[in-house]
């Protein structure tokens, strides 16, 4: 089987060579692409395992469900007609229904998961292609670079295929990121959906739950965030210049960086790369324990 996330590692060290080669040519148009590179880095193997995780949730759920489906329906079949039967087959129809919720939030789950993964593996396979394209551009003007003439007409072609190249990129890219978006909205969606059903029935224990879990997750989500701004950083230190939208843009936008910075950024994604995380924050991830919530720093 592919390891994906090795072949996105592979596809990045391609891109940055053959960018380099190019720059060296005198053809600095490949150079964008490495900053994209070096963020849209993603292990998808990890979201079809945990798609498989909930997919074995729903299963088990589903079996459960039928099992008392089947215990409720001996039950009834006694005529049990009386106050307590009555109040019984209440409690056991709102149990049902927090089965059937669970459920349907766990298919919803196991399939915006797998979806996701199967974007990421696409993204990582599509990005390969990219840097073997930019290579072969690349080893075209090299060869091509036999006279001054012949290296001026073989940066100019270049210089467009890489245009086009990167205007390719960025259009997939958009998609890959609409659809992120509207798979974190689905899980949204299932989860407010459940809650919001749970709270209309005066069950607060869903609200109660999310709160506690968030809280558990805290150090995980503080550390999440810092790490995207590391890697946000870097991948905006290896364009060479200050980001031109986005929460890190000033009135600099677009400008050059000072000397020495991207350098200093190329140098920290061959580390990151090379330890499989940020150079700064990889080393601070919480700990997390038995019961999947994470350590905080003063316990």
């Amino acid at each position: 089987m592919v390891n994906l996330a090795a072949l996105g590692r592979h596809g990045l060290m391609v891109g940055t060579g053959a960018a380099l080669t190019l720059s060296a040519l005198g053809v600095p148009a490949a150079w964008p692409f490495v900053g994209k590179m070096y963020v849209h880095q993603y292990d998808p193997q990890a979201f079809f395992d945990a798609a498989t995780t909930w997919s074995s949730v729903h299963d088990d759920v589903v079996a459960a469900r039928l099992d008392v489906e089947a215990l409720v329906a001996g039950v009834a079949a006694t005529s049990w007609r009386s106050e307590d039967g009555r109040a019984f087959q209440r409690r056991m129809d709102a149990y049902l229904a927090d089965l059937r919720c669970i459920e349907l939030r766990a298919l919803v789950t196991a399939l915006t998961l797998f979806t996701a993964g199967a974007a990421l593996a696409a993204m990582v396979l599509f990005q390969f292609l990219v840097a073997a394209a930019m290579a072969a551009v690349a080893l075209w003007t090299l060869t091509a670079a036999v006279t001054p003439l012949s290296l001026a007409s073989a940066r100019l072609l270049a210089m467009q295929c890489l245009i086009k190249l990167f205007e390719g990129y960025q259009a997939v890219e958009s998609m890959l990121d609409a659809l992120l978006h509207g798979c974190a909205a689905a899980l949204t969606a299932a989860v407010a959906a459940d809650l919001g059903v749970r709270t209309v029935r005066g069950d607060r224990d869903g609200l109660n739950d999310l709160a506690a879990a968030t809280f558990a997750q805290g150090p995980m989500l503080v550390w999440g965030t810092a790490d995207r701004i590391e890697r946000d950083l870097t991948a905006h230190g290896l364009s060479g210049r200050f980001p031109s939208s986005g929460p890190w843009s000033g009135g600099r936008a677009g400008a050059a960086l000072p000397p020495g910075l991207p350098q200093a950024a190329g140098g920290k994604a061959v580390n990151d790369l090379m330890t499989g995380g940020q150079t700064l924050t990889g080393r601070l991830t919480p700990e997390q324990n038995a019961d999947g919530s994470y350590l905080f720093p003063w316990e």
